[in-house]
């Protein structure tokens, strides 16, 4: 059977394989050691000028392209009556915590990096938010960090392909919200357009000894697959996602207008085949009654 390990064996293999595939093949020790590596990443990797220019880098504000379509979601088309109290997992910078906080009674904001933590304090100041409150906790302490069944709506955008304990994470989710309470995601697509840049990475940039026998290059930035997305709503305690899908090739070029291209592409993700092609996936779910053990 093939092994892989970390700063080791089979790199490639760890790069292209969907998330649930990778994970039963590596090895107890490596798997043992993301904990730490991950944590590394969150100190490292987000810190000083990575945190306060992580919006500007990924063009967030510039062109209205990188924050589609996490942003027309948040903003416009989920929970019409309002969030009630959520929970962020993962809020980064806090560029989506304060849209969600003007459609909400509190906000719980979940941040690992420090540094990431302290700019998500100072935009919610500077945005005169004022209903938000920071913690900065790892996912897998989530059950620690939180009562639980507190919150009504929980949200994760663009930070779950980050996790490397997904099953255990969407569980504590799941006993986070209340029953009923409702679970939205935001999360790039694992496909084989994805392999393939991925391969073509590899071929330029990734296969020098010294990239891959750095830890931090084995830190978890694993994109979701719709089959994972469903298995992990349905092991967290909760109904089968509605997931919609965007980001379609040469999209922005047919249809340039965000809003009109939101509605076009959520028709197209209801096309078997064509949906598969989609570079981000959207979710909504309910917890059903009984919390997830």
């Amino acid at each position: 059977m093939v092994r892989i390990e970390i700063g080791a064996r089979h790199y490639l293999l760890y790069l292209l394989l969907p998330h649930r595939i990778k994970h039963a093949l590596l090895s107890p020790e490596s798997r043992a050691r993301l904990d730490a590596i991950n944590r590394r990443a969150y100190e490292t990797v987000f810190a000083g000028e990575a945190a306060t220019g992580y919006d500007a880098r990924h063009r967030y504000d510039a062109d209205a392209q990188h924050e589609y379509p996490a942003r027309l979601l948040v903003e416009q088309v989920w929970a019409p009556e309002g969030y009630g109290d959520v929970l962020e997992l993962g809020a980064g910078t806090g560029y989506f915590t304060t849209r969600i906080a003007r459609r909400a009674r509190a906000v719980t904001a979940l941040e690992p990096a420090p540094d990431m933590a302290r700019v998500l304090r100072e935009r919610c100041a500077a945005a005169g938010v004022a209903n938000v409150r920071v913690l900065e906790a790892v996912a897998q302490d989530l059950d620690r960090a939180v009562a639980p069944a507190s919150f009504d709506s929980a949200l994760v955008l663009q930070s779950l392909h980050h996790f490397h304990r997904r099953p255990e994470v969407v569980r504590a989710l799941g006993r986070a919200l209340r029953p009923g309470g409702r679970l939205f995601l935001v999360e790039p697509h694992h496909n084989v357009r994805r392999a393939l840049r991925l391969l073509g990475k590899y071929v330029r940039s990734y296969r020098p000894r010294r990239v891959w026998e750095d830890e931090l290059s084995w830190a978890t930035h694993d994109f979701l697959t719709r089959g994972e997305l469903r298995a992990l709503c349905r092991a967290g305690g909760f109904d089968p996602p509605r997931i919609s899908t965007y980001w379609y090739p040469y999209g922005r070029r047919v249809v340039p207008d965000v809003r009109r291209r939101l509605r076009l592409e959520r028709g197209l993700g209801r096309v078997p085949g064509l949906r598969h092609f989609a570079a981000v996936l959207a979710a909504e779910t309910r917890r059903r009654p009984s919390p997830p053990a």
